[in-house]
């Protein structure tokens, strides 16, 4: 009876009516909206493969290039602009844009959509990469990161890699640096890349021993001598990626360490530039309770450093390089065997590092050093210096040579 009732004020009432309808067609409307994304989402689940890659991996940029190689014909409807980003130095080029493409490679469709997190406040932008292909057969995503990996291979350069947020993200490609091109004495050369050598040698030799197969390197030695040269020649040497962490970036050090990949070269240059590691001993210098605040905000904690770099979280077959322009001030536990193994000063320009210098920019050159005092505290970044900017071998010599001083 009150159904019957009330249909008939509803039926009789025509705004009433109006009013119901409307209602019902946007409740039915909203019940609708989400089903072409849900059909869609059931057919990408149950009849696709998909295949994520983040701008974290270098992968990601291996896929981007072999699109930006292989399908410069292909109308893409959104680009984006690059430039150094993927180690091609300053040259500009242009990749595919944010959203979705289609490609065909090997006869089989793929959909290829890029994308950004949005409200991102990072330096590095977090972009996401989705190659979806229609079937569950993986092979030809297999295939697909094969091919994207060779093309992109080249055995002339090095990656580097800088970390981010706490995650490590693909910086650029370097030209690898030469043995030969780095100027410090035969003795010290030999020890080091001897060292190297029987480190690459005994892999083995750590496993069966229950030895954690790392090794730790110290250059120390002033401004301009070669220890950032000396870093690429190991990297090169070794053919490793560089995963490179900056001195104020120590507190990052735990996460840092803890997601490295295995057989890679940790460089943490000027690491005496970051208070952490300086002796404890020397350190009695008192500050008000606002600046430890301050200083510390940001500062790791040196038990943090320790144990990331011999701790739980090492890992296997790394090589720790870490440069200093004062030894002096660190701590003697960040230092010991154990975590540094090789020590290695990397000093001023003597008559043996002139003499390669010279033979190595000016081959012909047959100038006798036998009689020439060198004066001190020049560096090999300072002949260099002169190289670029026109000297000759005899300009180096009268520059290099100590002058004598008349006494009246």
């Amino acid at each position: 009876m009150f159904l019957h009732d009330l249909y008939e004020v509803i039926k009789n009432n025509q705004f009433l009516s109006a009013g119901i309808g409307l209602s019902s067609a946007g409740l039915i409307s909203f019940w609708m909206k989400d089903v072409p994304v849900k059909f869609w989402n059931f057919l990408k689940r149950e009849f696709t493969s998909e295949l994520i890659a983040t701008n974290q991996n270098q992968v990601f940029y291996d896929i981007l290039k072999l699109i930006e190689k292989e399908y410069k014909n292909k109308n893409f409807r959104r680009l984006k602009v690059n430039n150094g980003r993927y180690g091609w130095g300053e040259e500009v080029i242009t990749s595919i844009g944010y959203g979705s493409h289609y490609i065909s490679y090997k006869k089989i469709p793929l959909l290829i959509t890029l994308t950004k997190e949005s409200a991102n406040q990072s330096s590095c932008d977090k972009e996401t990469l989705s190659v979806v292909k229609i079937g569950r057969k993986r092979s030809i995503f297999d295939d697909f990161i094969k091919h994207a990996t060779q093309l992109n291979l080249n055995p002339e350069n090095i990656k580097i890699h800088k970390i981010d947020d706490n995650c490590w993200c693909y910086s650029k490609d370097i030209k690898k640096r030469k043995i030969e091109s780095v100027f410090i004495e035969k003795n010290k050369r030999e020890l080091l890349f001897n060292n190297l050598d029987k480190f690459i040698n005994q892999e083995q030799w750590y496993v069966e021993r229950g030895i954690p197969y790392q090794l730790g390197i110290l250059l120390h030695g002033s401004p301009g001598t070669g220890k950032t040269s000396i870093v690429k020649a190991i990297a090169s040497y070794l053919n490793y990626p560089i995963y490179y962490l900056s001195s104020g970036q120590l507190h990052k050090i735990e996460k840092a360490v803890a997601s490295l990949p295995d057989k890679c070269v940790l460089v943490i240059e000027d690491i005496d530039s970051n208070s952490t590691t300086h002796s404890r001993e020397n350190n009695s210098e008192k500050n008000s309770e606002e600046e430890d605040m301050i200083k510390n905000f940001f500062k790791a904690n040196l038990s943090e450093v320790l144990n990331s770099l011999d701790g739980i979280f090492s890992t296997h077959g790394r090589i720790l390089v870490t440069t200093t322009n004062h030894i002096e001030q660190l701590d003697k536990a960040l230092i010991r065997h154990g975590r540094i193994d090789i020590k290695i000063e990397i000093g001023f320009v003597n008559k043996e590092i002139l003499s390669d210098f010279l033979q190595s920019f000016f081959p012909k050159s047959n100038i006798n050093l036998n009689n020439i005092k060198i004066k001190s505290n020049v560096t090999v970044a300072t002949l260099q210096n002169l190289v670029l900017l026109g000297s000759n071998e005899e300009d180096i010599i009268e520059f290099i040579k100590l002058k004598e001083v008349a006494y009246v």
